[in-house]
């Protein structure tokens, strides 16, 4: 069996729409025994296996997975532009494993989403920026947004802090959002390794991914959107051959998120 477990979780939450509520940032709430019966198969057939679902937009979650151990049940994230808990979430099946991390996302809204979904993992509300420019005196920042958002808990995927996409994008609302850098931001969170990292961050990825020290926090994997149009423009993208440099090597592909593991 293979599900988009977000979907299942709207079936399960909107059969009988009498029993079903969600709260204010869109998260079911499970008021009857039926939907939590529903919902703790759902969780079951994931974790044993038997239900090959994802949450990840292009399933990126079902084949990061594949790259840890099976016994591994607990694990450290990093996910830079984290989103949603649920919706297009490549740390979401790791957090209902039992792994915890550190969620960064530039829109208020997506970060009080994770403090009251996932409360012990640490979620920071801060637009990544490149290093010099945190060292030139950028402390805030314009986070340009769409007119609509992607869902009822007013967020979206495509917000940015590059005024040329949000330009590109005929995005016309903009708010100012804190700015920091990546290597501030795992010092004043004291990260010194993690396992899995996370980087979706909408036309300034490649600036931020040359800021890490790689040797510092050394994730086994690290996923990326790389949106090179084939196979041997990949290869030789700024990405994949920065990756290189650190010490890694391309996995695998899915939609326009490359895949890095640790050699």
């Amino acid at each position: 069996m293979d599900i988009d477990i977000v979907s299942a979780l709207c079936i399960v939450t909107s059969t009988d729409t009498s029993l079903a509520e969600t709260d204010t940032y869109n998260v079911p709430t499970f008021t009857t025994k039926y939907h939590m019966i529903a919902l703790n198969r759902i969780i079951r057939g994931l974790m044993s296996g038997a239900a090959k679902g994802h949450f990840g937009q292009w399933a990126e979650d079902v084949l990061v997975r594949k790259l840890f151990p099976k016994n591994k049940k607990t694990g450290i994230y990093l996910d830079l532009g984290a989103y949603h808990p649920f919706i297009h979430s490549n740390t979401a099946y790791f957090w209902m494993k039992g792994w915890s991390g550190i969620n960064v996302d530039a829109n208020p809204n997506s970060v009080e989403l994770f403090k009251k979904v996932r409360p012990k993992d640490t979620n920071v509300w801060a637009a990544l920026v490149p290093q010099k420019d945190i060292r030139q005196g950028t402390r805030q920042i314009a986070l340009h947004l769409s007119d609509q958002s992607d869902t009822e808990s007013k967020i979206s995927a495509t917000g940015t802090v590059s005024s040329e996409l949000g330009l590109d994008r005929g995005f016309s609302k903009s708010i100012q959002v804190p700015a920091t850098c990546v290597n501030d931001l795992l010092s004043v969170q004291n990260v010194h390794r993690i396992d899995y990292l996370n980087i979706d961050i909408e036309g300034i990825d490649v600036d931020v991914l040359k800021d890490i020290d790689f040797s510092r926090i050394c994730p086994h994997v690290v996923t990326i959107e790389d949106y090179s149009s084939h196979l041997k423009e990949l290869m030789n993208s700024d990405i994949s051959l920065h990756m290189e440099s650190a010490g890694y090597a391309l996995v695998g592909r899915a939609g326009p998120t490359s895949i890095f593991v640790h050699e």
